[in-house]
């Protein structure tokens, strides 16, 4: 038996405890005001709320005549406001805000799940840097995130305190959720599923499930967030958002964060390193605290982040503090002396240090490298700018072609072009038009004639990229069709005469 010195984690000097809380703050350094790609229609789309009210048909693109659901109004107006008074300055202060409420809430949240004060740290810590670097951006998903977070508080804090009033925060998140980010409001009610099947009683042989709340209760509240989501500009069109906008084959052809996870991106491969991690500390553990709707939570977010990319970040915001949970009622302690003699217990110890440094390899490798594609992003607007240049001093009027990845930044330049970044808005199940958006696929990808294509719209005016060969060669070697303008990424094309 191993003669040597302990200290339990729960007994460790308050300046070690504060230390650890504290740790999110680093989070405060990976953020970045950068402008994200979506930035300039929202941006758009604020100021002609801000100016004129609430657009039923389209007032960006060149198809004047399309149905849109704003489904993020909300956050446009806050776009707007901020960016348009402050600049830059203004969306820092945005970032940093949804960051501090977001890292007070988890860490809230972990320590409701979990009783070891270490151990919930520590889950918090790897949601919020996660977070800080990925998602707190100029995106409606900042402020989603930290609405769910709050969700799962105030149902946690519900169960642990029985106290009423919590459940009173909820109505309000659906109220803001559905103005925010509609896309995501159904998804409050999945997240609530768990704590409503675990408020039910439940006898199964001899498997017994005592309730540990109140059903009638939560189910109140449920029906009260439920009619709340009909205070929105567009009614139950905005409710029901996500059904009419994800699924559909063109958009998981280009949008890549809506393919399904896997290892042949960087970002897949990411997710699966921390998922391994995670099960390996409860294979390299004792603890064995078990929870239906902390299993629940944390399998159903690991599900959806493998259905696609863009649901990583709801693995990590809500998945990562239900799985502290696993560490409830943990007895940990630290060895303070020497190494112990029995070989087990020196490779376990071996084992929990390489996991980690895995874990903290991984999210440093994060912070390191997700923001490059962002930045590429930035030059490649540079190179837009100059097309913009010769597009400004050009006379007459413009019918202008752009990809589906930058038509957003001509909208915000004032132009009106023929697809920007909205997908959904382009399907004929939500524009009630036409479906633009897999024409444009089929063009890009050469399925149609370039000609019949830019024939029917009247194009005088394209930006293209090399790497969309069906048009880049054959505007190329057109002769209606001259090079205009060639930079590093885009070249503007016009037509002769």
């Amino acid at each position: 038996m191993d003669n040597y010195q302990r200290i339990n984690i729960k007994d460790a000097p308050k300046g070690f405890k504060l230390l650890l809380i504290l740790l999110p703050a680093v989070g405060y350094f990976l953020l970045s005001p950068e402008l994200d790609n979506d930035f300039f229609f929202l941006y758009k789309t604020g100021e002609y709320i801000v100016n004129s009210g609430f657009p039923f048909k389209d007032f960006l693109s060149m198809h004047t005549n399309m149905d849109i659901v704003v489904q993020q109004w909300l956050t446009d107006v806050i776009f707007y406001e901020l960016y348009s008074r402050l600049s830059l300055f203004g969306i820092g202060i945005f970032i940093f805000v949804c960051y501090t409420v977001y890292a007070f809430f988890t860490y809230k949240l972990c320590r409701l799940i979990c009783d070891n004060w270490f151990f919930a740290a520590l889950c918090a810590l790897l949601s919020d840097i996660f977070i800080a670097v990925v998602y707190m951006a100029t995106r409606p998903h900042a402020l989603s995130l930290t609405l769910f977070v709050i969700e799962l508080f105030a149902l946690e804090s519900f169960i642990k305190t029985k106290k009423k009033g919590y459940l009173v925060i909820i109505p309000f998140v659906s109220l803001l959720l559905i103005n925010v980010h509609a896309a995501m409001w159904p998804l409050m009610f999945v997240f609530a599923g768990p704590y409503a099947l675990q408020a039910l009683p439940f006898k199964f042989k001899k498997i017994r499930q005592t309730p540990v709340c109140s059903f009638p209760w939560l189910a109140g509240t449920g029906i009260i967030s439920l009619a709340l989501g009909f205070v929105n500009p567009y009614g139950v069109k905005a409710m029901a958002y996500v059904f009419t906008s994800f699924g559909y084959k063109e958009i998981n052809i280009l949008i890549n964060e809506m393919k399904p996870t896997s290892l042949d991106s960087s970002f897949g491969a990411l997710f699966f390193a921390q998922l391994i991690i995670l099960v390996a500390v409860i294979a390299a553990t004792r603890f064995k605290s078990f929870s239906l709707r902390h299993v629940l939570l944390f399998g159903g977010t690991v599900l959806l982040a493998l259905m696609n990319i863009k649901s990583i970040g709801l693995f990590f915001a809500l998945g990562v503090p239900a799985y502290s949970y696993y560490f409830n009622g943990a007895d940990f302690s630290i060895r303070l002396d020497s190494t112990p003699s029995d070989p087990k217990k020196r490779k376990l110890r071996a084992a929990l240090c390489v996991i980690a440094g895995a874990l903290c390899a991984v999210m440093l490798f994060i912070a390191a490298t997700y923001r490059e594609p962002t930045r590429e992003s930035l030059e490649e607007y540079k190179s837009l700018d100059k097309a913009v240049d010769y597009l400004e001093k050009e006379e007459g009027e413009i019918t202008l072609f752009t990809g589906f990845d930058y038509g957003q930044y001509l909208e915000y330049k004032g132009f009106h072009p023929y697809i920007d970044g909205r997908a959904e808005i382009f399907l004929k199940d939500n524009n009630h038009e036409y479906d633009y958006l897999k024409e444009y696929v089929l063009v890009t990808r050469g399925y149609t004639n370039y000609r019949e294509f830019t024939d029917k719209y009247g194009f005088n005016y394209l930006i293209v990229r090399e790497n969309e060969p069906a048009l880049y060669s054959g505007l190329l070697y057109d002769d209606d069709y001259e090079q205009l303008y060639k930079g590093k990424d885009f070249i503007l094309f016009r037509l002769k005469g």
